[in-house]
């Protein structure tokens, strides 16, 4: 199998970000990355400048909605108008559309230092038929942080990872709870960058750069043929490992996460994340952590079921559920710190 990193929900110049398609593919490429998906606010202006760029896979997406109940949707050749007070009706117009569309930032929470405090969250549920979610955004979770204003500075000049600490509880229960129920939602990673300068109090700063922030969170794909260079058969690729589900979230600033993998196997059947075996004796789900200094993790039905140092792990289960692994990087005389989120696997 293969992996390839890339950076989910990034802005350009056609809406509120500041960096055109070629400026940012540049810079994913610099980064590492193989692919870019954008979603500018209630454009799909990009749509004609889709392509390998500098090697990366740049696709084009959308952000649907204003106040709240924002949307990301990908493959769209199609503008799908907002509607903040019936989300559910944009979900079933990209879906119309083929359309793939992620729940963006559904807890974001605001600060004090930025736009006043301003957020924008998920407020209408229950809502059904999305195919995924943003389960860590890193600039939602950064707007979230707000302690005093030295604190801030703080974490943002001298140690931007120390802001990180995990992603919210409340997504991941959410997240828990769709596929619980055979909902078989996608959780990815996201920025939501716009590289533009921030009046951080007395302080205009440009926060978070594309260059910088294409090292942070990042969403792994899962793909058992190399990515194409043809960028029409890429795009086919990425859209389908999201939908599937056979991809993991990477906190790469602790360390990257490339090499990571999780699947099951029963005798001769390997299954990937996102995929579904039979429940039975003698299937074994295996997970490898990409450093040795590594806690793993594994959930069952959104609970704690075992856990394990090093960076291979081995479970024999047999018993139905939800299976997920969580992988906690560990510095050296410091606490373990989340880093890699897996998409489920399902045994039925």
């Amino acid at each position: 199998m293969h992996t390839y990193p890339g950076n989910i929900h990034v802005h350009s110049r056609y809406s509120d970000g500041s960096g055109s398609l070629e400026e940012i593919a540049a810079d994913a490429a610099a980064a590492g990355l193989s692919y870019v998906i954008t979603a500018d606010h209630e454009t799909l202006g990009g749509l004609p400048e889709e392509a390998i760029r500098h090697g990366v896979a740049m696709l084009v997406g959308i952000e649907i909605n204003h106040s709240h109940c924002h949307y990301v949707a990908l493959n769209l050749s199609e503008f799908i108008p907002s509607n903040d007070e019936n989300p559910q009706l944009v979900i079933d117009r990209v879906n119309e559309a083929g359309g793939l569309g992620f729940i963006a930032h559904p807890f974001e929470k605001g600060s004090r230092y930025l736009e006043k405090g301003r957020a924008y969250p998920w407020k209408i549920w229950p809502v059904f038929r999305f195919q995924g979610i943003e389960i860590w955004n890193y600039t939602s979770h950064w707007r979230g942080r707000d302690p005093s204003l030295l604190k801030t500075l703080y974490w943002f000049l001298f140690d931007r990872k120390g802001a990180m600490d995990a992603p919210s509880s409340e997504c991941l229960r959410l997240w828990d709870c769709y596929n619980i129920h055979n909902y078989r939602i996608t959780g990815i990673g996201s920025s939501d960058a716009h590289a533009f300068p921030y009046n951080l109090g007395l302080f205009k700063v440009k926060v978070f750069t594309y260059r910088y922030i294409f090292k942070t969170i990042n969403t792994y794909i899962v793909l058992e043929d190399e990515l194409s260079q043809n960028f029409e058969l890429a795009k086919q690729q990425i859209i389908g490992a999201l939908r599937e589900g056979r991809c993991y979230i990477s906190f790469d600033s602790l360390h990257s996460g490339s090499g990571f993998s999780f699947y099951a196997a029963a005798g001769d059947k390997i299954v990937q994340m996102g995929g579904e075996i039979t429940a039975r004796p003698g299937v074994c789900l295996h997970v490898k952590a990409p450093a040795r200094r590594s806690q793993i993790r594994l959930i069952r039905n959104g609970r704690l079921f075992k856990v394990c140092d090093g960076s291979q792990a081995e479970f024999n289960v047999a018993e139905p559920g939800v299976y997920r692994a969580e992988v906690f990087f560990r510095p050296l005389l410091r606490r373990p710190r989340p880093w890699i989120y897996s998409n489920p696997i399902y045994l039925r």
